[in-house]
């Protein structure tokens, strides 16, 4: 049910702003079955839902198992909720439609609000695996909902997209693939500025974009940044928040080797099978059921089926090149692709704040510190936050005060602070 005095303008939205009838992806449909939602920019809505409003106690008691021993967070308003469908651009150039979570601050006592775009760590490359249907999944695959929801709590607006891919029979998730990334987190900032610019009961919203992501959601974080100047430059976007952000692939296959068929498997179908060997690096015992697994099950049975081991995973020679570093020399093709989807470091100049976890065996200290280092000497100010006891997903709940406030700050035009060194 939606607030009170509400229901009727967001009907008007839908039937006279954003009129479209449509559904994707989920009786075989496709783009051609949508025309006027994709006679619309990448960037334009095409549908809201509201789905409920999330008292500051509710919002609290979701939170639980998120934050688990980092504690309930604090927050400061109530907050609602809504799903919503824009436009991005597809991996040929053509236009796509994808989901989103909405979460918009109710009378935050902060006055206007930044919005972060925070995107997803892995969960899968099948439609069943998107974040926005984690809800329905037997077991959650990173409560995102409890843990974004507190964001909003605390007077910033939080839109959380599903990548490419999801929803679409003929495609498996987009995974770790830079542009496609970039343009579903630029895309819903933009769609989430444009329900504000015509619903004016959801209150003000600051002219200021975060983007902030977990895991893989670093790597479409940091993207975002680097596609920026040229795909979205009319988007005021103040910096970047990376949780275990995994921001270069190939370290991957030696840290958490358990990805790797995702990789290949969703690289194969953008980037094409004689590009993409996956013979020469899987080890024999995973060719026949690729393209079964891989692209069906999420990531919580993934990390059943596959081995957390260099050797098991992969042939001697690929586990023997990535030891010894020579993969761009043994395997140039595929090193190409680990270098095409790097992101980060485009020289984009724009404040950072990295959270790591000390314990993380997914994303290793020296990886990061690699990276954070990187980012320092492209121009950027870069906040290092090490919380030395906290494990992989547990970045997240570990650096949520930190990176609230780092928000708040650079929205208010306050200069970054940094660790880089000369």
């Amino acid at each position: 049910m939606a607030p009170a005095g509400k229901a009727l303008p967001i009907v008007f939205v839908l039937t006279i702003l954003l009129a479209a009838s449509w559904r994707v992806g989920l009786d075989g449909a496709s783009a051609e079955a949508l025309p006027t939602a994709l006679a619309q920019p990448p960037g334009s809505l095409v549908e809201v839902i509201y789905e409920e409003r999330l008292s500051r106690a509710t919002v609290r008691q979701r939170a639980a198992a998120a934050f688990g021993r980092f504690g309930m967070p604090e927050v400061e308003n109530d907050v609602d909720l809504y799903r919503l469908r824009f436009v991005t651009t597809g991996l040929e150039g053509e236009l796509a439609v994808v989901s989103a979570s909405l979460f918009v601050p109710v009378d935050p006592p902060r006055g206007p609000s930044p919005l972060y775009v925070f995107g997803s760590g892995t969960t899968g490359l099948a439609d069943l695996c998107a974040p926005s249907r984690e809800a329905a999944l037997p077991q959650p695959l990173g409560e995102y909902r409890g843990y974004l929801a507190p964001y909003a709590g605390r007077g910033i607006v939080t839109v959380f997209p599903d990548y490419l891919g999801f929803e679409n029979p003929m495609r498996p998730q987009a995974y770790f693939h830079a542009a496609s990334e970039a343009h579903v987190m630029l895309d819903a900032a933009r769609a989430a500025r444009f329900f504000f610019s015509e619903a004016p009961w959801l209150g003000e919203l600051q002219d200021a974009v975060l983007m902030g992501g977990y895991s893989q959601g670093g790597h479409a974080a940091f993207a975002a940044a680097d596609l920026r100047p040229w795909y979205a430059p009319e988007l005021p976007l103040l910096g970047m928040i990376g949780y275990g952000a995994t921001t270069d692939v190939l370290p991957l296959f030696v840290e958490g080797p358990f990805y790797a068929p995702y990789v290949l498997a969703s690289w194969s179908a953008i980037y094409g099978p004689a590009q993409v060997d996956a013979a020469s690096v899987l080890a024999d015992r995973w060719l026949p059921s690729l393209q079964r697994e891989a692209l069906s099950v999420c990531v919580d049975r993934a990390q059943q089926i596959y081995p957390f081991d260099v050797d098991a995973m992969y042939t001697p020679a690929f586990a023997r090149a990535l030891r010894a570093g020579t993969v761009p020399i043994d395997y140039p093709g595929l090193y190409a692709l680990f270098q095409e989807n790097r992101t980060g470091l485009s020289g984009h100049g724009l404040p950072a704040l990295v959270v790591q976890g000390g314990r993380d065996v997914i994303v290793h200290d020296r990886t990061q510190e690699r990276f954070v280092s990187e980012l320092c000497a492209r121009g950027s100010d870069v906040t290092y936050l090490n919380v030395h006891d906290a494990r992989h997903r547990e970045t997240r709940p570990a650096g949520f005060e930190a990176a609230v406030h780092w928000i708040h700050e650079r929205s208010a035009g306050l200069p970054a602070p940094s660790h880089c060194t000369p």
